[in-house]
């Protein structure tokens, strides 16, 4: 099923979940009648999955519960594969490696409080996807967490992370994303070319120290 966060928030979400919950709250009028879907996009090491995850364990934690969705479990080919694409040809960079189509219908279900969604889950060590089933029926609230996310259609409030590729090279490098080819310089500033443009469509900004602000 989707990832839906127990009631306990993780010492490691503050203090960026009890100043990014709030502002989400107040901003959406929370709790409220109705579904909410909340979008966190940036470029790759910004943060993205953290921020989104702490998000949704800090408001679980205030009663509203929340589930999350990543872009990642909708690119069309699994990650290795899609690697191999991108170095025959660096054009395959860009929004349209993903299915946003099929992410899309799985908001819309969400909205319209369906369960047992057949929707794919990427297998790192496998190299491919496997299905599994998202319940959305007792979900007050959704958030979308990737890249390209702001492109989707029914998006209460928008998240951005601001740190530039060039900002979170050692955090690529903790995380083992071979920081050192150049062609993966490459391909995070095609990345950054379409993913930066998108800051201009956020509600909130997050900064490179992690500190969120109202833009």
């Amino acid at each position: 099923m989707s990832t839906v966060f127990p009631d306990e928030p993780s010492p490691n979400d503050a203090p960026l979940a009890s100043a990014l919950a709030p502002m989400v709250i107040r901003h959406l009028g929370l709790p409220r009648d109705g579904r909410v879907v909340v979008a966190v996009a940036g470029e790759s090491g910004s943060g993205k999955s953290t921020t989104a995850a702490s998000l949704g364990r800090a408001l679980s934690a205030r009663g509203i519960l929340t589930g999350l969705i990543h872009q990642d479990d909708y690119f069309l080919r699994p990650p290795r594969t899609n690697h191999e694409y991108r170095l025959l040809d660096l054009h395959h960079v860009g929004p349209h490696e993903v299915n946003l189509e099929l992410m899309q219908s799985h908001v819309d279900a969400f909205l319209a409080g369906r369960d047992g969604v057949e929707a794919p889950a990427v297998d790192y060590p496998g190299n491919r996807f496997v299905t599994r089933p998202l319940d959305f029926a007792a979900l007050q609230a959704l958030i979308v967490e990737g890249t390209y996310v702001f492109r989707l259609r029914g998006i209460d409030a928008r998240i951005f992370l601001d740190a530039t590729h060039a900002d979170t090279k050692e955090r690529r490098r903790i995380r083992n994303r071979d920081i050192d080819a150049p062609v993966i310089d490459r391909i995070l500033a095609i990345e950054h070319e379409i993913i930066a443009r998108q800051s201009q469509q956020a509600d909130i900004i997050i900064d490179r120290d992690f500190a969120a602000r109202w833009r």
